[in-house]
């Protein structure tokens, strides 16, 4: 059945849905193996990294401050279409953006130039579906693209690619990573980010097929927050020795938080290792997340609690009374989803320094300040609807990508 909160049909068939519940399944186990095999020539190398500094952390500014702010969101591009994800190359200034379907553009100016076709290994897209490419990143540690997508298998598939000097990723290059089965339509693979020690996180939605169940399975990867360190020599990866259940033979070593329903987006603040988590909700509520790193081992609640409402919607396995409940929740109303964001970084608004920025899929942009929940404050922002993503950019800028009306860049007014 598909439940409420879904992204909103399009007039063209290029609809993405955030919370849609597929059929019952099975989801199967992770492993290194399955996408196509890398080109036994020699691949370009991607170019050495140039390290970014991290800042000093700036505490949350009071609300009353954010309510001034002037800003405005500065269009860059109008296309393409069915954009889910942005990122920069370490080192490279111009950024990339990915679609839905498959395909990399890398921005020249305001022109979008197309830089790599996924599209045969990407499942095609589906109506009420939450398919296709969703993810991408740039290793800090050589510089590969680092994309997750669904399959034509219906699995989750965490792949990368060298990137040459001219800023072409090499689809003979390709490396698997990580994959993990899809029972159902929905609540596939969320976002991918890398900490300061350059472990790759992964956000995963619990498959829509287990009622929720799935997300506190601790021997399935679906539902949870992941945290693993891709090889960077050959195909698959290692787990953090410091993961929190890497001495537990009951549960995945690569799991660092359970009991998440869709956490689409997600963040790592460095300058304090805070992860923010936007969590798309089914019936009632839309939650933003901020674990500390000493919660290593977190229990968010999903089936039994859908932020802090609770639902004892499946009793297959246990879900703790005292489950990490949200720094901030929101009623839906008809198909709202959240979409999490970044803490400002940059430079060029000194006022939003140290807010957490986070959205909703129909708009508004809200910033968070000092007191958590209290100090949310809706930001004046002129944008379009259908909001798919945040990007932050080198200098701790933060984009915007929509599905069908461009790409923008918040700055002052």
């Amino acid at each position: 059945m598909m439940m409420a909160n879904r992204w909103a049909g399009l007039a063209v068939a290029t609809m993405v849905l955030l919370s849609a519940c597929g059929s019952d399944g099975d989801s199967a186990g992770v492993g290194p193996t399955g996408s196509p095999a890398p080109s036994t020539s020699a691949p370009p190398t991607s170019p050495v990294p140039t390290a970014r500094p991290t800042p000093s952390p700036v505490a949350p500014p009071p609300a009353a401050q954010l309510a001034k702010l002037k800003l405005t969101a500065t269009k860059v591009a109008d296309g393409p279409e069915l954009l889910t994800s942005i990122a920069w190359r370490p080192g490279d200034p111009k950024p990339y953006v990915a679609d839905q379907e498959g395909r990399v553009f890398r921005l020249d100016g305001s022109k979008p130039v197309r830089v790599l076709d996924w599209t045969s290994q990407v499942v095609d897209w589906v109506q009420d579906s939450e398919r296709g490419l969703m993810a991408m990143t740039f290793d800090p540690a050589d510089g590969r693209m680092v994309l997750g997508y669904r399959d034509n298998a219906n699995f989750t598939r965490i792949v990368s690619f060298a990137v040459g000097a001219d800023g072409v990723p090499d689809p003979g290059s390709v490396r698997e990573i990580l994959n993990a089965r899809q029972p159902g339509l929905g609540h596939n693979i969320g976002q991918l980010a890398f900490d300061s020690d350059n472990n790759l996180w992964i956000s995963m939605g619990d498959g829509g097929a287990s009622r929720g169940a799935d997300a506190q399975d601790p021997t399935k990867l679906l539902g949870k927050m992941l945290r693993i360190t891709p090889n960077r020599n050959d195909k698959g990866y290692t787990v953090p020795r410091d993961n929190p259940f890497v001495d537990d033979p009951k549960v995945r070593d690569e799991i660092w938080a359970v009991g998440l329903r869709n956490p689409f987006r997600f963040s790592i603040d460095h300058p304090t290792g805070d992860i923010w988590i936007g969590s798309v909700g089914q019936d009632t509520y839309e939650t933003v997340y901020r674990l500390k790193r000493t919660q290593a081992g977190a229990n968010l609640g999903w089936p039994r609690w859908e932020g802090t409402n609770e639902l004892n919607f499946s009793r297959k396995f246990k879900v703790p009374d005292n489950a990490v409940k949200p720094i901030h929740q929101y009623k839906h109303k008809g198909g709202a989803a959240v979409i999490g964001g970044y803490v400002y970084r940059g430079s060029a608004i000194p006022g939003l320094a140290g807010a957490y920025l986070f959205m909703n899929f129909y708009r508004p942009v809200w910033a968070m300040g000092k007191g958590g929940t209290k100090g949310v404050v809706a930001l004046d922002l002129k944008l379009p609807s259908h909001l798919t993503s945040f990007g932050e950019d080198p200098d701790g800028e933060l984009w915007i990508i929509t599905l069908r009306d461009g790409i923008y860049k918040i700055v002052p007014a």
